[in-house]
This record gives C-alpha cells, structure tokens and sequence, in this order.
C-alpha cells in the first residue's frame, strides 16, 4: 500500500508499505492492504512502517491522524 506521513515542516515518509501500526486512543491499530477506510487519531511515540522484505521504519510523532482511503492508501498528519 502507498504510505505517506507529513508534518507541517516536511515530508517525514513517502512510499510502499506492507503493513503500518500506530496507536490510537483506543488502543494500538495495524492497516494492511485493502483496509476500510477510517479516520482515526494516533497517540505517540511512533508509527512503525514494516516493509515486504521484514524491515520495519519507526517514525517518530507526538500525534497526530491517520487516514485510510480507497485504493490502500494511507495519508498520516504528524505532530512531531
């Protein structure tokens, strides 16, 4: 699925991603490919991106929001 996260200052990530996992005020959340759409509010201290190939990215975020849409693809609006 294509990921990206942004702050207000810059593009922190943009790109292919198996799986991201990030907590959410009612607990910790995994998207995988062909999610629903949702719209959910991210608690820190990261978001962990896990690629195909088993390596996995922590970016790190105060907070922030997480939007699934159609066609697997994952919009975060970070705090940092």
């Amino acid at each position: 699925m294509r990921v990206s996260i942004h702050s207000i200052q810059s593009t922190l990530f943009e790109g292919e991603a198996e799986k991201v996992i990030a907590a959410t005020p009612l607990g910790q959340m995994t998207v995988l490919d062909h999610h629903m759409p949702l719209i959910s509010r991210l608690n820190g201290p990261v978001v962990t991106l896990a690629q195909k190939n088993g390596a996995q990215s922590d970016i790190p975020l105060a907070g922030g929001f997480l939007e699934v849409r159609p066609g697997s693809r994952v919009v975060i609006l970070a705090e940092v």
